[in-house]
């Protein structure tokens, strides 16, 4: 019976609508992975499927964390208990309340190790914080123990590529306890998914919005059209064609791209954001371990010119982001560009002329066009860097194993230094960074709670990063999103992920 009610999901929306729904048409050039929140994922990904689920807590617009399922966040003096009295009158996709059963249920299967939850570890223990017990004191109330007081549990319970550790009801499993679509609380339920072509978004008609204006993933969500069908156009060319037809409404576009669409009467949306584009080298990659190499893979770029060349605001080499607190003199310091010191570097690391491997994909333009312009930049120091296109799924599978040599690539917003520094960090294959200091400084950086002694712990990470160049920093990235005429009260957000909640549809011009 939990099979036939969870694949309804999939399939109930109608194949012809009439002429009255309002239908926000959104392009994509990638699709997501999967439907499973914080499993199977991309930040795409991500972004998609938060406006299908929600979490106990979300970040809002200025990045700090407050209440979405929960009615609000009661932490002990200790640090070490957080109790979350929920919202009455939320009710999942299939019609059944919201209660602390199904929290429980939820925070159980995420970690339940055969679930494959991205962020298990950051909640066992054994790479963090570790919660000694969730417990109900009552149906509306959900209490978390932790082992110490932490300034990331609520940031982790947040995040983005957690799925904001999402609470799910039961019958998203089939009766063998299989994955078939995520029964949710948020005010879009999945329509219908056909990889590779649309992601189909149905207005939830349950929803009742929490108190308080729109506030990153907190606030009110008020559901203004009656589906919203994300459309996979791989092409970029192609995209912007159909958004110029009118076919797509909403598009995200490169920043060289803003004069053409505004002088095209487009309505063209800027947001700084905590996502960083970057350039990841394998630490599992024999010839890239050379010190001296990896040096000056990274003093021949010019971050200067390969920012502006991207149309982007400044280079940042730092994965922490000038929209951030953290982010002081120290992490605004670059590797040198200097073309005699990276030819001098070079010929130090006894490279022998061996081609160098940079994957990248045409489904992404930003990160495509970083891998044009810095490959020609390195041939002028003497580095035979051979670009490798794919698609994206097939790069992100890569990159999770760690078998390349190089990634043009981009990390989605982690909103605290101690996630910045961590995404990329640690032992699991897909992490580059394994320096022991710099992981005894991250360790350190996730329980310290005094700001001013972890900025100084996060300056320390730089300074090393910089050396070791496990990554070559770029630009932290403007979102810029094209909008027709016909869509009202989208908004951008530093958190970068799209949300179609209070979006309207008026008559095209």
């Amino acid at each position: 019976m939990k099979k036939a009610i969870a694949t309804a999901i999939l399939t109930t929306l109608p194949a012809i609508v009439s002429a009255q729904d309002a239908i926000l048409k959104v392009g994509t050039q990638v699709d997501i992975r999967s439907t499973n929140p914080g499993v199977d994922r991309s930040a795409y990904t991500d972004g998609i499927l938060l406006n299908v689920v929600e979490g106990l807590v979300g970040y809002r617009d200025d990045l700090s964390v407050g209440p979405v399922l929960a009615n609000e966040i009661q932490i002990s003096e200790d640090g070490l208990t957080y109790t979350f009295p929920l919202r009455r009158g939320v009710t999942f996709h299939n019609g059944a309340e919201l209660t602390a059963d199904a929290v429980l249920w939820s925070w159980q299967r995420l970690m339940a190790e055969d679930t494959g939850w991205r962020c298990r570890d950051r909640f066992n223990g054994s790479d963090g914080i570790n919660v000694v017990s969730v417990t109900a004191p009552d149906p509306y109330t959900v209490t978390y123990e932790i082992n110490a007081p932490s300034p990331l549990f609520l940031k982790e319970m947040a995040r983005f590529d957690c799925g904001a550790a999402p609470v799910l009801h039961p019958e998203s499993l089939n009766s063998e306890g299989d994955w078939v679509a995520p029964v949710g609380t948020g005010p879009f339920m999945l329509g219908e998914w056909r990889p590779g072509e649309r992601i189909r978004l149905a207005k939830f008609e349950g929803y009742t919005p929490a108190e308080g204006a729109m506030d990153g993933y907190t606030g009110a969500k008020v559901v203004n059209v009656d589906r919203v069908d994300i459309i996979v156009v791989p092409d970029p060319a192609s995209a912007k064609a159909a958004l110029r037809a009118g076919d797509i409404d909403l598009f995200n576009i490169n920043v060289s791209d803003i004069t053409e669409f505004r002088e095209a009467g487009f309505t063209v949306l800027t947001e700084p954001t905590a996502s960083w584009s970057n350039f990841l080298i394998s630490r599992h990659d024999e010839m890239l371990g050379n010190p001296a190499l990896r040096q000056a893979l990274a003093r021949s770029l010019d971050l200067d010119q390969l920012a502006m060349l991207m149309g982007e605001e400044a280079a940042n080499a730092s994965p922490i982001p000038p929209i951030s607190s953290f982010y002081t003199e120290v992490q605004s310091q670059r590797y040198g560009y200097n073309l005699d010191a990276a030819k001098a570097l070079v010929e130090e690391s006894g490279y022998d002329g061996s081609p160098i491997t940079l994957t990248t994909t045409k489904q992404s333009e930003r990160l495509y066009d970083q891998a044009l312009i810095a490959q020609s930049m390195w041939r002028k120091a003497g580095l035979n860097v051979e670009i490798e296109v794919m698609d994206w799924g097939s790069q992100l599978d890569l990159y999770q194993s760690g078998k390349y040599q190089m990634q043009s690539f981009g990390f989605s917003p982690r909103l605290d230094p101690a996630l910045s520094w961590d995404m990329f960090s640690g032992e699991h294959p897909r992490k580059v960074w394994n320096n022991p200091q710099a992981l005894e400084l991250i360790e350190a950086l996730k329980s310290e709670t005094d700001t001013e002694i972890r900025k100084e712990l996060s300056d320390k990470l730089h300074v090393m990063f910089l050396q070791d160049v496990p990554a070559i920093g770029l630009f932290s990235q403007l979102d810029v999103m094209a909008a027709s005429d016909r869509v009202q009260d989208f908004r951008m957000w530093p958190g970068g992920q799209p949300r179609f909640w209070n979006v309207g549809l008026g008559a095209a011009e």
